[in-house]
């Protein structure tokens, strides 16, 4: 390709951002993506967009915010698995736009920030994974990355309004995830003022108005639900569940060792493409000299990662909202000290993983369908043989997915039997007999049943 290399990265990064299309309905939704728009769907529905519910039943283990993101896409979309989905591409696009931003803003080179945007982009966990699922990682990731950026600018160019604005973001970011939004904001100041010995700082009263406007955006939601005390409480918990060591003492240290190895994985080929630039740079007795930015931002990004590290619990995807700082990073390594060799290589790779990814939609997807116990087959072939503008209702949780598609399908929300006691058909998979048995599935490990109900 005879273009300019940053010109080379522009073109990665569209065809990036397009390799997460191919094939996005007719690949089903998946673990927690149903939940997501059901919670959403049941929005729609009710008209009621402060209290979430699922399958009916009040639901309190998430705040509602990525949940207002699939009910308006749906006003552009038509509800299927794109409705949601695009949510997830739309802030991956944005995160990258963003790293690119803030990367410039710190070295004003364009070849790096754009570097920067694309390693994240083809993180595998981001190509292949949660770049495309209705999930809220990615989406978590962009809040927490604008918040870190407000709070960067704010602190190190002493910005009061950009301080002001961090405490905005993080009220929001609360919405999307609870708790952990508060950690990150407090961590990351707390970063700042360590790393400059600027203790006086702590007083500063823009600082604590910042501070107190996180907690007034969460706090007028929370207490339009229709219970609050429950919804706190719930939202602690989980955080609380997320943060939690081990007394076993093997497990903790297996923990130690494995995590890190997971994130590893989840960082690649950014994470291998440092480590060997690193390497060779210390074989050739390179002097490594890092700017104070990147410092900084390392110091953030450990400090961070510290309470996942030395939870047992934690998954990979927590520290997802950490892979933008650690991009701006990666990209600097291999600007500044792999130089042009290894920015041709990182070129190459891009296209190599854009390629899988593209092969994955067009290919991978139609395959992976056929092979699996479909969800999706099952909801179609149920609304094909029963009378769907009856009552239906939903009482199997485990197969969430299966009642999506039903609510999809119908145009109207499927609940739980307790909210619809007069059903005219039932989808069930707790084997207790609930009238007349007229459709059975084998979702390999479940088995789902439709009954009529005898009038």
């Amino acid at each position: 390709m005879k273009l300019p290399q940053p010109r080379k990265i522009l073109l990665l990064i569209v065809l990036g951002i397009l390799s997460l299309f191919p094939n996005i309905n007719l690949y089903e939704f998946r673990g927690e993506e149903s939940l997501r728009t059901i919670v959403a769907f049941e929005m729609s529905d009710s008209g009621n967009y402060l209290q979430p519910t699922f399958l009916g039943d009040l639901y309190f283990n998430k705040p509602p915010l990525f949940n207002w993101f699939i009910l308006v896409s749906s006003k552009v979309i038509p509800w299927s698995e794109l409705t949601a989905r695009i949510v997830s591409i739309l802030f991956v696009f944005l995160t990258v736009f963003l790293i690119y931003r803030f990367s410039y803003r710190l070295f004003k080179d364009t070849e790096l920030a754009l570097l920067s945007g694309l390693l994240y982009l083809i993180s595998v966990d981001i190509l292949f994974w949660y770049g495309y699922l209705a999930e809220i990682d990615v989406t978590l990731a962009f809040f927490v990355f604008l918040m870190f950026y407000v709070q960067y600018v704010g602190y190190f160019e002493k910005n009061n309004y950009f301080i002001l604005l961090s405490g905005l973001i993080a009220g929001l970011t609360f919405l999307l995830k609870g708790f952990p939004a508060f950690l990150f904001f407090g961590i990351t100041y707390l970063c700042f003022i360590l790393y400059k010995r600027d203790f006086r700082y702590i007083l500063n009263p823009v600082l604590w108005l910042s501070g107190i406007t996180a907690l007034i955006i969460p706090a007028v939601w929370i207490f339009s639900t229709a219970d609050p005390e429950m919804y706190v409480k719930r939202l602690f918990i989980e955080s609380i569940m997320r943060a939690e060591g081990s007394s076993h003492i093997g497990k903790f240290l297996l923990h130690l060792i494995t995590y890190p190895m997971l994130n590893i994985k989840q960082l690649i080929p950014a994470s291998i493409l440092v480590a060997v630039v690193l390497f060779f740079a210390y074989k050739n007795k390179v002097k490594i000299s890092l700017p104070p930015q990147i410092k900084v931002l390392l110091f953030v990004t450990f400090v961070n990662y510290l309470p996942y590290l030395l939870a047992v619990h934690s998954r990979g995807r927590y520290v997802i909202p950490l892979f933008p700082v650690i991009m701006v990073v990666s990209g600097y390594i291999i600007r500044n000290i792999g130089r042009e060799r290894w920015i041709r290589i990182t070129v190459y790779t891009a296209v190599i993983l854009i390629t899988a990814r593209f092969i994955l939609g067009f290919v991978g997807f139609p395959v992976l369908m056929e092979k699996k116990a479909s969800r999706k087959r099952a909801a179609y072939d149920i609304a094909r043989k029963i009378d769907i503008s009856k009552k239906i209702a939903c009482d199997c949780r485990s197969e969430k997915t299966v009642c999506l598609y039903i609510d999809f399908l119908k145009g109207e929300a499927v609940k739980t039997s307790r909210h619809i006691p007069d059903w005219d058909y039932l989808i069930d998979c707790s084997n207790k007999r609930s009238g007349k048995e007229i459709l059975s599935y084998d979702l390999r490990g479940k088995i789902l049943k439709v009954y009529k109900r005898l009038r």
